[in-house]
């Protein structure tokens, strides 16, 4: 029996020391907490944003490829003058340095996204 009671107070004295050690270290504790809920919170933030791009992207590319197969056929139009038909082949130049550019900010913003 009184091996009974010495483990018992062994085992007190050990939670004793994690408690004391526990309230000790409880600021760094609930900084790290804090740090990991802000973490959180900015992952799921930053998922939201990529996503977001991701569905204004899809929008872009199916608006971009209507748009350059319109201006495509007009510019071949038989009823054109050469000056509209460069305007329209214009265009679709500009158009795809201005999809190249947003797909470089894209990649830009998916490899922040990754770091």
């Amino acid at each position: 029996m009184n091996d009974s009671s010495m483990s018992q107070q062994d085992l007190t004295k050990t939670s004793a020391i994690i408690a004391k050690e526990l309230i000790k270290n409880l600021p760094e504790i609930i900084g790290s907490l804090k740090e990991i809920y802000a973490l959180r919170s900015k992952k799921q933030a930053f998922q939201a944003a990529l996503h977001a791009r991701c569905v204004e992207l899809q929008i872009n590319k199916e608006n971009f490829g209507t748009l350059v197969q319109s201006l495509t056929e007009l510019s071949k139009t038989e009823g054109s003058d050469e000056a509209t038909k460069d305007m329209y082949r214009e265009m679709i130049r500009s158009l795809f340095d201005l999809f190249a550019q947003r797909s470089r900010d894209s990649s830009a913003f998916s490899e922040f996204m990754n770091t």
